[in-house]
């Protein structure tokens, strides 16, 4: 069969072909697919998952963006301190597109109720902690601003839990726990994204503010 040539575009050179086709994503499925450019006193929590996905991720499953209203820049998150105390009415004056729907975005085509949360936490990784996120409560699909309320709650409830322990050698810089006894704690945690690590399973960008 003889080569159609485009008379309207030049051929493309052989190195500059992609690796990719429509049948392979281009994103990496265990990557966060969003880079950040953040503070100094930022550190970010370098989780990874350590399952493979069955299947490809969806392209419909894009990141989930937290940001405040006035921040100076963009990417700066959101403490996850404030998203336990708040109001939900105060919360929809602080967050970014607070009230938009984001459950249908997240559920897919397959309609799925619920997803999972993975935290694998920097020397806690063997644990394997999951909590279930509610995508479609009994009022409607979840918000943004509900969904970041819904995964600082599990961190809150993760880090009172693994306080107790030990994390694994070579991350005694990432143990969890209060600021009085050198830890991590809760309210130095700032929510920046959730991203689709494969199938129904999610994880949370996290940076620590040490401020």
């Amino acid at each position: 069969m003889s080569h159609y040539l485009n008379p309207l575009h030049a051929p493309v050179p052989s190195e500059l072909h992609s690796q990719y086709t429509a049948l392979c994503h281009a994103n990496p499925p265990l990557e966060p697919p969003f880079p950040t450019s953040l503070p100094p006193s930022f550190k970010r929590a370098p989780q990874t998952p350590k399952y493979l996905p069955s299947s490809p991720r969806s392209g419909s499953h894009v990141p989930i963006i937290f940001e405040l209203i006035g921040a100076p820049s963009r990417g700066l998150g959101i403490p996850m301190r404030e998203l336990v105390v708040r109001s939900g009415g105060a919360l929809e004056r602080m967050i970014v597109d607070a009230s938009e729907s984001v459950g249908y975005l997240m559920s897919g085509p397959r309609g799925i109720r619920t997803v999972s949360l993975r935290i694998m936490w920097p020397g806690y990784e063997h644990l394997d902690w999951s909590h279930t996120l509610e995508l479609f409560p009994s009022d409607g699909p979840v918000t943004r601003g509900e969904l970041a309320v819904q995964i600082a709650f599990a961190f809150s409830e993760y880090v009172s839990q693994m306080a107790a322990r030990t994390p694994s050698a070579g991350a005694a810089n990432w143990r969890l726990g209060s600021r009085s006894t050198g830890g991590i704690a809760f309210d130095r945690m700032v929510l920046i994204a959730l991203w689709n690590s494969c199938d129904d399973n999610w994880m949370a960008e996290v940076y620590v503010d040490s401020r």
